[in-house]
């Protein structure tokens, strides 16, 4: 009997091992090289660590914040080795300082409590079909699992399974606060006040904006932390000596990002779906995020969002038939229909000069004056009447436009319409000119606009007045690039099948396929991080390091 426990606990260990080498994205990253943030949803799970709080949510994976001070840190997410971003559970065994998190079928345990997973799948242990996982407790030896169907007894060290019970057999076990008992009460919770405007309401509480929120998880830690957690994501933190709790934003507004506005503090939108809630802030730096609701303001109408543009002291958004403007200085949201006489249909970008806000889309291209609001046209638009136009770019008073069948430059000094191939001189280009299409991403970078195409990609230097290609077709093999970004001698292609960093002067590829990527809609790089906005959330990547 010894023996074959032995020999059973080996074969465990080895297939544990297996299981944790392909929790990560890859060996050579570091846990939090790669990270995703999300839309949190309902928060489900609450539990405290020796230096973090643990909040389990219904899709941002696992929010972390810090015991002292309550600052936010980066999420445990499907890019840290999660097998889903839906957390039913999250549990620290104060006995072996272990982190557990279960997701849909899985069950997760972490000795360094931010990664290196090891994983068991609970369809393994003959459990009834469509079983769900309530909460997670532990008692000094043991790790207890309440399930829809019972509990489970597992090895709080090993993870290995040790049965299945219709109750536990020992009474000392610590559960975690769940939303699926929320134990809570009522009185409890009332004893607290809330800052910036809420109030706290029965078993919810009330925006400043007068939304009302359910209250799904209260948790209140062994020295004085105190937690809140909402049905739409937002968390409460403080203490029980002040009975003072504080708003804290932790997850995006919409889980499909189309847009990454700005280079250093962030503006997010994008599609509209059945619970996101609106544009995100996010200042990475201070790791602050804050959330514009479409349904505090009557004047932002809610929808999908696929590009943004500064212009002036106002931020303009492009929806579907549709143009959302903030002017910052006042504080004041209005949002503009066709009426303006705009081509509608999917804005698909917008750029600003300091009088207009030229508008792309996929019916069009149209001038709106930034004052009135109303359409100001010079005239050529009508070449563009009924065209998907999926990029634009204005550069030294030339306005780029990647149409559906051709890429056009207007010289607005003297409103002439011009060829790429009559801009400048054509350099290497030279004798495949006319094999060129498919042009769909325009992105400037210092003196040089560079222009995408399914034959290569290219730059025009508007120092010297010449085209030249930066990227063979071989490079994306076939694909389709849907947004690029340059740093230095680096420029990143997002494709429809995962992204690309190529090397221009040492032509070195790294070609990046990982589930969690999604499809990506936007770039931003720097020294340190690649951001990329995808239809799976922000992600945040040290791309220095690889």
């Amino acid at each position: 009997m010894g023996k074959m426990f032995h020999k059973s606990l080996t074969l465990f260990l080895i297939l544990t091992v297996i299981s944790h080498v392909n929790s990560q994205p890859d060996n050579r990253y570091d846990p939090f090289d790669w990270v995703l943030y999300r839309q949190l949803g309902e928060i489900t799970s609450i539990t405290e660590g020796f230096a973090y709080i643990y909040i389990g949510t219904e899709s941002g994976g696992v929010v972390r914040i810090q015991r002292i001070g309550h600052n936010l840190e980066e999420p445990l997410t499907t890019t840290q080795g999660l097998k889903s971003n839906f957390v039913s559970a999250v549990h620290f065994d104060r006995h072996t300082g272990t982190l557990w998190v279960t997701t849909n079928d899985y069950i997760h345990s972490s000795h360094t409590r931010e990664g290196n997973w090891y994983i068991n799948n609970i369809d393994e242990w003959g459990l009834p079909l469509r079983t769900k996982i309530m909460r997670l407790g532990s008692s000094q030896n043991y790790i207890w699992v309440h399930t829809s169907s019972g509990y489970i007894k597992l090895d709080h060290i090993s993870g290995i399974f040790l049965g299945t019970y219709t109750f536990p057999d020992e009474e000392n076990i610590g559960w975690s606060n769940s939303s699926q008992f929320p134990n809570f009460e009522i009185d409890k919770v009332n004893e607290y006040s809330l800052s910036d405007g809420w109030l706290a309401v029965g078993s919810g509480a009330v925006s400043p904006h007068g939304r009302n929120l359910r209250t799904t998880v209260f948790y209140e830690g062994p020295e004085g932390d105190v937690v809140l957690g909402m049905a739409d994501g937002t968390i409460f933190v403080g203490d029980n000596r002040l009975k003072f709790l504080e708003p804290l934003t932790a997850g995006l507004g919409n889980d499909d990002v189309q847009f990454i506005l700005d280079e250093k503090a962030f503006i997010i939108g994008g599609r509209f779906a059945k619970k996101t809630i609106g544009f995100t802030y996010f200042d990475p730096r201070r790791e602050i995020m804050e959330i514009t609701a479409y349904d505090d303001h009557i004047n932002l109408t809610a929808g999908p969002y696929y590009c943004a543009v500064r212009a002036g002291d106002e931020i303009w958004y492009g929806g579907n038939n549709m143009i959302a403007v903030y002017d910052e200085k006042d504080d004041f949201w209005r949002t503009l229909d066709e009426t303006r006489s705009f081509s509608g249909q999917i804005i698909t970008d917008m750029e600003a000069d300091s009088d207009f806000v030229w508008i792309a889309s996929s019916s069009g291209l149209s001038r709106l004056n930034q004052s009135s609001k109303r359409s100001n046209p010079i005239g050529f638009e009508k070449m563009f009447n009924h065209l998907f136009i999926y990029d634009i770019e204005l550069v030294d008073n030339q306005l780029w436009i990647a149409s559906d069948y051709d890429l056009t430059v207007i010289d607005l000094s003297n409103e002439r319409v011009l060829n790429f191939k009559q801009i400048g001189s054509l350099g290497n280009m030279a004798g495949i000119e006319d094999m060129l299409s498919g042009f769909k991403v325009l992105e400037q970078f210092k003196d040089q606009i560079i222009v995408s195409s399914k034959q290569g990609v290219w730059s025009f230097d508007y120092n010297s007045q010449t085209w030249l290609e930066l990227v063979d077709a071989s490079v994306f093999a076939g694909r389709e690039i849907l947004t690029m970004a340059r740093f230095k001698k680096y420029i990143f292609l997002a494709t429809n099948d995962g992204f690309i960093r190529y090397d221009i002067k040492d032509r070195f590829i790294r070609d990046y396929h990982y589930e969690f990527l999604g499809q990506i809609h936007d770039l931003k790089v720097d020294k340190k991080h690649l951001w990329l906005g995808t239809s799976n959330g922000l992600i945040k990547f040290k791309w220095t390091k690889d």
